[in-house]
């Protein structure tokens, strides 16, 4: 115990007086504080709405959305093998000579032959059957009847496709919910935390002032103000880093949002009282993982291709027609119009064939093998990522009572060192000890807000992460 000069009668006029002097600096402290709150301006979004415009903004979601819509795009172009195909054709050709048609020779063998037969009788004959420039146009048809599967192996594999991209697309966007779930309550927890630094200053300010006063009054050596000092320098430095943590969570934040001004995140970190079971979330991923959904339909698209290899072995039938558009320039042995049927067989192609129906196949076995593996693998992470969220969550629980322990120890280490039984070492640890515990228990239930976020991604159910925070809910902000 510290030896008092005073009796306990003066003792009691000056901590009245001292009591006074602790509000004045209260209210200064606080208006202090007021003042050096770092400046939110920007736009305020709730996690949901932060989540729409990440969907409508992110590169990479933009290039996913675009790589499915360019799928779909050759889907359909797959569509147009079931119709004939029309062409128009024209040529404007010049060749080295005319092309002459004259039967005069012919006209005196037989003359010769039969000299009983007048030369009237048989009329002279020279045409010119081409000229040397002459235009040619065409309308061409042609409409396979018979491919041997070719044409629907090509559609369903193209459809394939298409659910692939999809699928990559969903992957993409559950990844970057979770993404976004760690920069976003990152923001919530550099606030939190610098909120905390700054009652951690304002504290210490007030306990460096009031230790002040009782070394003027000759109530303490001034050690204990050093000691208070020394301590409340720590705090601002502390405070100032944590501030910098922040701006750079609002950096990283504007950054996933593709946002060219600041956000402000308004939705608290938060727990819940309770969460599904380990295996329904099992369940979820083995039913909604878009990568399975992806492996799926590489497998599909392999057993087309397949199918499509196999498929040349069989002929090409093919029906076809042609009209000429121009026909001033036909010869005589040119037909206005054509039509008729037409087949394709390949005898021979040096074993492409083979090695396409072989390539095929190993692509389809190596997908069934990623199926397998991915399953497996997927349980697995399902299981870590459970665990780590309700690590998090009992962290938070148990965190608690050592919280209302250290805020009883803070208001026991105060009275005594007003009534000198406690150094103002004492004072400071118990400070330093309640704001630690406090920032623990805040990043527990970020760490708790991530792991639910990287849960659902492992699901394949990134995306609704929002339904929970409708949902019941704690907040856990104070």
């Amino acid at each position: 115990m510290i030896d008092r000069k005073q009796d306990h009668t003066a003792g009691e006029g000056i901590f009245t007086a001292q009591k006074a002097w602790q509000v004045v600096a209260l209210m200064g402290f606080f208006l202090l504080g007021q003042v050096s709150t770092p400046a939110f301006s920007g736009e305020a979004l709730t996690f949901p709405q932060a989540l729409d415009m990440m969907v409508s903004r992110n590169e990479s979601v933009l290039s996913a959305a675009s790589e499915v819509e360019q799928k779909e795009y050759e889907a359909k172009a797959t569509r147009g093998l079931n119709f004939p195909e029309v062409t128009l054709s024209g040529q404007f050709v010049r060749i080295n000579d005319v092309i002459d048609l004259d039967l005069n020779p012919i006209r005196d063998v037989i003359l010769a032959l039969h000299p009983a037969v007048p030369s009237a009788a048989v009329p002279l004959f020279h045409e010119t059957v081409q000229e040397d420039t002459f235009f040619k146009s065409q309308l061409n048809v042609t409409w396979p009847v018979y491919t041997g599967g070719k044409i629907s192996a090509a559609q369903r594999a193209a459809d394939a496709g298409v659910r692939e991209s999809a699928a990559k697309l969903d992957q993409t966007r559950d990844t970057l919910t979770s993404e976004l779930v760690k920069f976003y309550y990152a923001v919530r927890l550099a606030d939190q935390v610098y909120q905390i630094r700054r009652e951690v200053v304002d504290a210490l300010d007030q306990h460096v002032f009031q230790a002040r006063r009782l070394q003027e009054e000759g109530f303490i050596a001034r050690t204990e103000v050093l000691h208070a000092q020394v301590a409340q320098a720590r705090a601002e430095r502390e405070r100032k880093a944590s501030l910098r943590d922040l701006d750079l969570a609002k950096i990283a934040l504007a950054n996933i949002l593709a946002a060219k001004n600041p956000v402000i995140p308004v939705s608290p970190l938060f727990l819940l009282p309770s969460v599904d079971p380990e295996a329904a979330f099992i369940r979820q991923a083995r039913d909604h993982h878009p990568a399975i959904a992806r492996i799926e339909a590489v497998r599909d698209r392999a057993g087309e291709n397949l199918k499509a290899a196999r498929s040349e072995r069989y002929p090409t039938v093919y029906l076809f027609g042609t009209r000429e558009l121009y026909e001033n320039d036909l010869t005589v042995l040119d037909p206005a119009w054509s039509i008729g049927a037409g087949v394709n067989v390949t005898l021979f192609d040096g074993g492409a064939r083979a090695g396409k129906i072989a390539a095929a196949r190993n692509i389809e076995n190596q997908a069934e093998l990623m199926q397998r593996k991915l399953a497996r693998d997927l349980e697995t992470l399902v299981s870590s990522r459970y665990q780590e969220m309700m690590k998090a969550s009992e962290q938070y629980d148990s965190l608690q009572s050592s919280v209302d322990l250290a805020k009883e120890n803070i208001r026991a280490r105060n009275r005594s060192f007003e009534e000198g039984l406690a150094t103002s070492l004492d004072v400071v640890d118990a400070q330093l000890s309640l704001s630690e515990t406090r920032v623990e228990r805040l990043l527990a239930a970020y760490n708790f807000d991530v792991a639910l976020a990287r849960l659902l991604e492992a699901c394949g159910r990134g995306t609704k992460f929002p339904q929970y925070l409708a949902g019941n809910m704690m907040e856990v902000e104070h």
